[in-house]
């Protein structure tokens, strides 16, 4: 059962104009097609305030310790199982840690996964088993993260599910697990979190929404299995990580433009919220003639 201070901080804020410069050579494909990058990120609010210099009880995404009081910080709090939140994601963990794969996420940031993803994986733990979609806190390009490869948790499905079943363990410990949690849990699936994302676009109407879906289903399809082979070609070294990251911008741009054929362009920018629907890729030139009704 969680303590009275068993609740999950979950914030999101902007990343500067300066540091986005800054780092620009460093950018990732979905840094370079949503309007302005939101970095998402969760702190144990029984440790609140943390001490920068210090922090403990915050789980990092990417890039440095960001304080949940700064302006502009948007947050959420959810009652939480902060032991599992420990267990399925070390908190204090910076992306230049030597056991960064072992104990928070496998993979390279902006192939494998992104900040969205860990969040996601945080959040596992809360008691409704929210995802960022059921939050009331900014997100940008988080739908562009669903529908790809990377999915609701990050690319990588079977170290996850791993994950997940040693922080459920009873009997044993594995690895970095924590013991005796026995608490099964639904996964949010990849086609869930596309309906979530459909009906906030839709206001709500539910019939709608699944029109929406079934309209789009090809397309998402689509830009699924691209993105899924680009990954596969990144880790062959078929692509470094500029063509890939440029790979994936066109990808973004075709799943934009059959989006506009296929719903309009004002539903498009209700489901890509913050994103360059105008978008232009090298590749983004595939014409494709559906006859779908646009709702």
């Amino acid at each position: 059962m969680n303590s009275p201070n068993s609740s999950l901080v979950v914030c999101s804020v902007m990343v500067a104009p300066a540091r986005m410069l800054f780092f620009y050579k460093w950018r990732t494909w979905l840094d370079q097609v949503v309007k302005i990058v939101v970095h998402t990120f969760a702190a144990d609010q029984s440790k609140i305030p943390i001490n920068p210099e210090n922090p403990d009880g915050y789980w990092y995404c990417a890039g440095d310790f960001c304080n949940i009081d700064e302006a502009g910080v948007y947050q959420h709090l959810s009652p939480t199982d902060i032991e599992l939140a420990k267990c399925l994601v070390k908190p204090n963990v910076k992306d230049d840690h030597a056991e960064r794969e072992r104990l928070v996420i496998v993979g390279e940031y902006g192939v494998h996964y992104v900040c969205h993803n860990i969040t996601n994986r945080v959040l596992y733990a809360t008691d409704a088993c929210n995802t960022l979609i059921d939050l009331d806190i900014k997100t940008t390009g988080y739908e562009l993260v669903v529908k790809s490869a990377l999915g609701v948790y990050g690319q990588n499905k079977v170290e996850w599910e791993d994950r997940k079943c040693g922080c459920n363990a009873s009997d044993y410990e594995i690895g970095i697990y924590s013991r005796g949690r026995l608490r099964p849990k639904k996964n949010i699936t990849r086609y869930e979190e596309i309906e979530k994302i459909h009906l906030r676009a839709s206001g709500g109407n539910f019939e709608k929404t699944r029109n929406l879906t079934y309209a789009l289903s090809e397309i998402d399809n689509q830009y699924y299995a691209e993105t899924e082979r680009l990954i596969g070609a990144f880790d062959s070294g078929e692509l470094d990580r500029d063509k890939y990251h440029l790979k994936m911008v066109n990808a973004c741009a075709r799943l934009f433009s059959d989006t506009i054929k296929t719903v309009g362009h004002e539903m498009t920018s209700k489901i890509y919220l913050d994103c360059h629907i105008d978008i232009d890729g090298e590749d983004a030139t595939q014409d494709v003639s559906r006859n779908l009704q646009t709702l």
